[in-house]
Formats: structure tokens, C-alpha cells, sequence
């Protein structure tokens, strides 16, 4: 019981740390994107390193809303064609349960790759070009960090699927007895 509270302790505080990245990247691109429009249109001065620094908050907050929108099974045109092609709440279930296995063996077979980035980028520096003293490795790490939490979110979401489907097989069961 310990285990299991610690356990649900450690999801809730990473969805609340990839909402405040996401909630962050998107409100700093907004106010920053506006005070380039004023810089750049009003006062005829633009700096350029505000912009660079936005983008990169941008794409930060951005690869991180992946990790949550994964968490949040969010997938809109995936669940369309599921539900045109599943009927029913254990049909429903078992394909989740499917496409969630199927997504984790596609990231499980990617991830040796992209760890190959993530240690290149740890080991070499990546300066940016407008920007020259930025090091823009950050990205490749975040990107690694984001597929990481991928695996996590997939992993935990077919494992509660996987427990609604063995309780709707177990009330049917169950039900069709009591008939």
C-alpha cells in the first residue's frame, strides 16, 4: 500500500512539473512574442537574442506538452478510428491496450538511438548561430527526456488499462452468472 501511494505521489508531481513547463513555455513565447511585435514594429528595435530565447522556450515547453498530451492519452485522430472500429467498452479497452503496446515497442526499438543523441549532445557542445555563446545541446536532452517520459506515460496508462479491462472481463463474467 506504501509502495502504490509513493507511487501515484511520483506520477502526480510529474504531471504537475511537464504542466508547469508546458503552462511556462507557452505563457513566456506569448508576453515575449508580443514585446518583439512592440520592439520590432513600434520602437524599431529589435533584439535579437529575445528572440532566439523565446523560440527556445517555445520548443522547450512544446517537446514537453508531447510528454503530456501522451500522459493525458490525447490522441484525437487515433480515437476516431478506433471508435469507428471498436464497439463496446471491452472492445474499446483492448484496443487501447493494443495501440498503447504497440506504441511502446515502436519508442522501446527507438530509444537506443535516441539515447546516442542524448550522449553526443552531454559530450559536445552545440553553440547557437544568432546567438553565438547559447548552447543549444539542451535541445537534443529535452527531446531525449520527453521520449523517456513517453515510455513512462505509455507504460503506466496500458497498466490501468490493463486493469479496467480485467475488471469489466471480471464483471461480465460475474454478471453472466448471476443470470
Amino acid at each position: 500500500m506504501r509502495m502504490k501511494k509513493a507511487y501515484l505521489s511520483f506520477v502526480k508531481c510529474v504531471a504537475i512539473l511537464e504542466n508547469a513547463i508546458a503552462a511556462f513555455g507557452l505563457m513566456f513565447a506569448t508576453f515575449f512574442t508580443v514585446v518583439q511585435i512592440i520592439n520590432r514594429y513600434w520602437l524599431h528595435y529589435e533584439v535579437m537574442w529575445l528572440a532566439d530565447l523565446n523560440l527556445y522556450v517555445f520548443v522547450f515547453g512544446s517537446i514537453f506538452s508531447i510528454a503530456l498530451t501522451t500522459r493525458e492519452e490525447a490522441h484525437t485522430c487515433v480515437d476516431v478510428f478506433v471508435e469507428l472500429l471498436f464497439r463496446g467498452k471491452k472492445a474499446n479497452k483492448f484496443s487501447k491496450i493494443l495501440i498503447n503496446l504497440v506504441s511502446l515497442g515502436l519508442l522501446c526499438v527507438l530509444i537506443p538511438l535516441f539515447y546516442a543523441y542524448f550522449l553526443r549532445a552531454l559530450k559536445f557542445d552545440e553553440w547557437g548561430t544568432l546567438v553565438p555563446w547559447f548552447n543549444t545541446s539542451w535541445l537534443v536532452e529535452a527531446i531525449f527526456v520527453m521520449f523517456v517520459l513517453n515510455i513512462f506515460h505509455i507504460a503506466h496508462n496500458t497498466a490501468l488499462h490493463v486493469i479496467d479491462f480485467y475488471k469489466l472481463c471480471s464483471e461480465s463474467g460475474l454478471g453472466g452468472a448471476a443470470k
